[in-house]
């Protein structure tokens, strides 16, 4: 199975610690959290890679090159205009081609075991498949609604305790059939939670949930970042 890496975010709120740096090549223990990335593909047999890059996107592919110095194979794209999630991804349809593919972001710290999402999403040939992670602190994300047979069917977005019904949070690590992605436009900004999880569900196309065990945390704050380093450091995250 090939992956595709999204990495093209600014990073705006994480500025206050990384500055100018590409948020994907922000040190996680001495590496890139990228690169953390790259190294828990391979070590889950996913070799062909893409990163999906537009900020600053000349700094990304120097520190990465073509992969052979992690054991994998790199591919960039590069977007001229933002295209959101889905959008970005659709850009890279030369790459995925007609197979089901993985989709895991840059810019978060993860090391779950990707192989048995893989299996799962054989079993069940859905249009996607999500990873979903058990979180303290559900209402910065989107949650995902599944029934007792683990098939999505509904998102909340960004929700107060009011509406938090699960605690399960979409981590945006997705694996992704080509005929949920002829949906997508190309050339324009188009997002997978916002727009293409919505349309699928509309056409009774099966979303599939899949709770991950181990360590996830998203980047994206100098809260959250600092979090992420202790609980690196004191073993939290593998």
């Amino acid at each position: 199975m090939k992956a595709i890496i999204m990495a093209g975010g600014e990073g705006t709120r994480l500025k206050p610690v990384s500055g100018d740096t590409p948020k994907p090549l922000v040190p996680l223990c001495g590496r890139p959290v990228m690169e953390h990335i790259v190294r828990l593909l391979k070590k889950c047999g996913i070799t062909d890679i893409c990163a999906a890059l537009k900020y600053r996107p000349e700094e990304i592919e120097g520190y990465f090159g073509n992969g052979e110095k992690f054991g994998v194979n790199m591919q960039y794209r590069v977007e001229k205009d933002a295209l959101g999630t889905a959008g970005g991804v659709k850009n890279c349809a030369d790459f995925y081609g007609n197979e089901d593919f993985l989709v895991i972001s840059g810019d978060a710290a993860c090391d779950f075991d990707l192989t048995a999402h893989i299996e799962a999403h054989k079993k069940h040939s859905p249009a996607v498949s999500i990873a979903l992670y058990p979180h303290s602190d559900p209402l910065r994300y989107g949650l995902a609604l599944c029934d007792g047979e683990s098939c999505v069917r509904s998102f909340i977005e960004k929700p107060d305790w009011a509406h938090v019904v699960t605690n399960l949070v979409n981590t945006g690590i997705y694996i992704i059939s080509p005929r949920a992605m002829e949906l997508v436009p190309a050339g324009k900004k188009f997002d997978f939670a916002k727009d293409l999880f919505p349309l699928l569900l509309d056409k009774n196309e099966l979303i599939y949930g899949f709770p991950c065990d181990g360590y996830w945390c998203d980047i994206g704050t100098p809260k959250s970042y600092y979090q992420c380093c202790v609980d690196a450091l004191e073993g939290r995250l593998n």
